[in-house]
């Protein structure tokens, strides 16, 4: 063997016999106990993917709000009629005619004669009204009231003024019986031509009046007073125009019964303007200082109604009016 290498081998081809050497001891040598094989290198960590973040749960959208359902200006029923003895009130001072000082006008006390009608805060009460200007809830009629708080802040001036009384239930619905209202004329001053002629129709304006809050602003009276005159299909009537959000143009009705009050429904949070007009079978204006009149009113759903201390507006105070079906619960102090 070492002769064959030696002759058929160069020198420089006895570098790699440790190699062959070794793969004939793997190939069967004689030695089992060679050290393991190293372990395989760990595999690569797996490349990074780009994962995009899953979108964001979508919220739903909130429903659409309905629209808001249409303002309306409906007849209501009318309360029922007081027993006998019916209700009356009656303005003892100023006496008819009377003429006040102009510098005790401000302070001058106004007196009332309210009989078969029980009053109480909150409850049924009277109507006090200085020359067709929005009236004066007086739930006392023993406590004085100054002409002063009837004019709102206005100064009386010289010469006719005229003030009107009437019964009114814990709804501000006026009563409407023979006699109920009472009118007298005074002057200021010094005697002076009349404003109003109180011998012929007179149209006298009771509600809407002011600002109505939360529950309040839900079926809204209108009510009017009527003195020497009659409504009917084919004779005067009066006309009731209401404007202001939600209302496309005016919104109008035709009384032709004395005492059927009527409401407004729906109306949405603003200002309306509601206009009365004592008109003849032609829908011509009966002639009168007092019977063509316009009112604002606003109206505010979110906000408090007022309260009325010292009595539970769910039930009528002892001997007063009953509430009518679909009255408010709780009565502005208006």
């Amino acid at each position: 063997m070492k002769r064959f290498l030696s002759r058929t081998l160069p020198l420089s081809s006895f570098s790699f016999f440790p190699g062959l050497c070794l793969v004939l001891l793997a190939c069967g040598g004689e030695s089992d106990n060679l050290p393991p094989p190293p372990p395989p290198p760990p595999p690569p960590p797996p490349a990074a993917v780009a994962t995009t973040p899953p979108p964001a749960p979508t919220q739903d959208a909130p429903p659409e709000k309905p629209p808001a359902p249409p303002v309306t200006l409906t007849a209501g029923a009318a309360s029922p009629d007081p027993a006998a003895p019916l209700p009356t009130a009656r303005i003892t001072a100023p006496t008819k005619g009377q003429v006040i000082a102009a510098d005790k006008a401000n302070d001058f006390v106004v007196k009332l004669d309210v009989k078969n009608w029980q009053t109480a805060t909150g409850s049924s009460h009277v109507h006090l009204i200085l020359d067709h200007k929005p009236y004066k809830a007086i739930y006392d009629p023993k406590a004085p009231v100054k002409l002063s708080e009837l004019t709102g802040g206005e100064t009386l001036g010289e010469g006719h003024h005229v003030l009107v009384t009437f019964p009114s239930r814990a709804n501000h619905e006026s009563v409407k019986t023979k006699d109920a209202m009472h009118i007298t004329e005074f002057y200021i001053g010094k005697k002076g031509a009349p404003t109003a002629d109180l011998k012929k129709p007179l149209l006298v304006y009771s509600r809407p009046k002011g600002e109505y809050k939360g529950d309040m602003a839900n079926h809204v009276l209108v009510d009017f007073q009527l003195a020497n005159d009659v409504l009917a299909d084919d004779k005067d009537h009066v006309n009731i125009s209401v404007n202001g959000p939600g209302i496309e143009g005016n919104l109008t009705a035709k009384v032709t019964k004395f005492g059927t009050p009527f409401y407004l429904d729906n109306l949405q949070n603003g200002a309306y303007t509601v206009k009365l007009d004592l008109v003849d079978k032609n829908d011509k204006p009966v002639p009168g200082s007092w019977n063509s009149v316009t009112r604002d009113i606003k109206i505010d759903h979110e906000a408090q109604a007022d309260a009325m201390p010292g009595h539970d507006m769910s039930k009528p105070a002892p001997g007063a009016a009953p509430l009518p079906a679909g009255a408010p619960a709780q009565a502005p102090k208006k």
